[in-house]
Parts: C-alpha cells; sequence; structure tokens
C-alpha cells in the first residue's frame, strides 16, 4: 500500500500545477541606439530600433528611413545610409579622402531625426595603449575552460599590454577565435586603467594578471588564430556596460532588483513623448594577432 499512496501523492501534486502569467506595464518604446565606431579604415554602422514590452518575444522593430549623421569638433561631417530599405541597419563607407571616421582626442556628434524628431549624443574619442604580445602555454583546462564541449587540453594564451599614465582611462578588451568573437555575457571584460574598478591604483600599469588571462574563455588548439584588441571608452560607457553586464547576468535567489540603464542619447525637444535609450560610443582600436603554433609556446606564464 505505501508505493501505492506515494504515486497518488505523487500525482496530487504534479498535477496542481498552473501556468501564471504576471501583468507588467507597457513599454514606452523608446528609439534604441547601436553604434560604436572605431578609428579603424572600414565601414561603421549605428543601429536603430524601439523598445519592446518585457513579454513581447518578437524581433525589436527597426526604425526604417531616418537621417543619420555624425560629426565632429574638427568639421567633418559622415553620413550615415540605410544599407538595405526597412533595416535599421545605417552605415558609412571609408573613401580616399576619409579613409576613417577620426582620431583619438576627437569629440563626436550623433543626429538623428525620425518622424519630426531629434535625438542627440556626444562622445569623445580617447587614447588607446598599444598590445605589446601575445603569449600562451600548454595546459590542463579549468572547470570554466572546459565546459561544455571545448578541449580539455590546450593551449592558455595572455596578452600584455601597460596602460598609459594618467588616471581614468577605460577600456573593452575584445578576442577573436578563427575570427569569432567571444560574445557572451561572461566575455564582457572592461577595463579601468589597469584593473577592473576606478580607484584600484593601477594607473600606468601592465595590465593584472586576471585581465591579461580573460582573452582565453577557454583553451586553444594548434594553428587557432587569436586576435586581441583594446577598445578605448569613456568612464561613462564604462558604467553602462557595467550596468548592462549585471542585468545580463541577473538571476538566481539573490539577483539584484532591475535597474534602468543609463544612456547618452537624447531628444532634443524634451516635451516630446520618444525619448532615447541604447548607446553612442566611438573608441580608438589597438589590435595583435598570432597564430597557435607549438614551437612558441612558453612555460610559467602563470
Amino acid at each position: 500500500m505505501k508505493p501505492i499512496y506515494l504515486f497518488l501523492l505523487f500525482v496530487a501534486l504534479t498535477s496542481c500545477e498552473e501556468v501564471v502569467t504576471l501583468p507588467s506595464p507597457a513599454s514606452d518604446h523608446y528609439l534604441v541606439v547601436e553604434a560604436n565606431l572605431t578609428n579603424q579604415n572600414k565601414a561603421q554602422q549605428i543601429i536603430l530600433s524601439r523598445s519592446q514590452d518585457y513579454f513581447d518575444q518578437s524581433s525589436a522593430p527597426k526604425i526604417a528611413g531616418a537621417q543619420v549623421t555624425v560629426s565632429d569638433t574638427l568639421g567633418n561631417q559622415f553620413s550615415f545610409v540605410e544599407k538595405v530599405a526597412q533595416s535599421g541597419i545605417y552605415v558609412w563607407e571609408p573613401t580616399a579622402q576619409q579613409p576613417t571616421i577620426g582620431k583619438a582626442g576627437t569629440t563626436f556628434t550623433l543626429n538623428v531625426k525620425w518622424q519630426n524628431e531629434m535625438l542627440t549624443a556626444k562622445a569623445k574619442m580617447n587614447r588607446v595603449p598599444p598590445i605589446d604580445s601575445i603569449l600562451y602555454q600548454y595546459d590542463e583546462a579549468t572547470g570554466r575552460q572546459g565546459a561544455n564541449d571545448s578541449p580539455k587540453n590546450g593551449y592558455d594564451a595572455q596578452f600584455y599590454a601597460r596602460d598609459i599614465r594618467g588616471s581614468g582611462d577605460c577600456y573593452r578588451v575584445k578576442t577573436y577565435r578563427n575570427g569569432v568573437l567571444f560574445n557572451d555575457p561572461i566575455n564582457l571584460t572592461l577595463v579601468y586603467d589597469a584593473g577592473f574598478q576606478k580607484g584600484a591604483m593601477t594607473d600606468g600599469l601592465m595590465f593584472i594578471l586576471p585581465i591579461r588571462r580573460s582573452i582565453s574563455p577557454s583553451l586553444y588548439v594548434e594553428n587557432d588564430k587569436i586576435r586581441v584588441e583594446i577598445w578605448s571608452i569613456s568612464e561613462d560607457q564604462f558604467n553602462f556596460y557595467s550596468q548592462a553586464r549585471l542585468e545580463l547576468n541577473n538571476a538566481g535567489l539573490f539577483s539584484r532588483p532591475a535597474a534602468n540603464i543609463p544612456t547618452n542619447v537624447k531628444n532634443t525637444n524634451p516635451a516630446s513623448k520618444l525619448q532615447g535609450t541604447g548607446w553612442f560610443g566611438v573608441s580608438a582600436v589597438s589590435s595583435l594577432e598570432t597564430v597557435v603554433d607549438p614551437k612558441k609556446a612558453r612555460t610559467g606564464l602563470k
């Protein structure tokens, strides 16, 4: 009788499940700007879309037919043209006369005109240090590196770069393996001077070890191409990314309450119902790449 009783109790408990849909306030449908322009000699793009209600699972609607321009303090103007009709992706292509969009030390202004609305944002392209080298050694994967189908043995890499002297420089580190960006939220590596946060007393130092090793979320194998980029960002953009990372990783019993992420996109008409969000950023970029060669592996890097 006891097994039958337990079975009936289990059925009773599991049959009481009910899906509950919680009400959520409607979104204000902000105009979202995604713009990270660089001094690299390649096409630059700005993506415009509309925000959605919290439980809306459809693709974010794109903002089509906008007039998008960027100007700088040197008198240059760059027109961004919608790449494909109704795509919401606006592109500027380099020319012989304008091979890049600018250089470090220059301030840029974004202007977006759409349906009698005007949104604007400003950003300065800050300096960036060069990457000295990328080194690697053969090793066993840590628990984090060996997750899923990642190799359990391979090459653990780190890069070397020194922060420019003068407190307050902020950067984002991007890593590519065979041309593919490590793009999970956990791979969002932010740097303040040579450390992780303001006040760490790392001005002018070599980037600290955890940052140098962040380029190895998994181990590399022979002939893998490793590309590392350092993007200069403003302190405000550092704070924007930091908050966004918290929200993206916000889960579990002790998760933080959701909060609005800061933005530098503003509507020039304060009375307008259409407000902007997202971020307009400009970055100077330094980069270095290497191909994993067992003959060039080092030892004792940790």
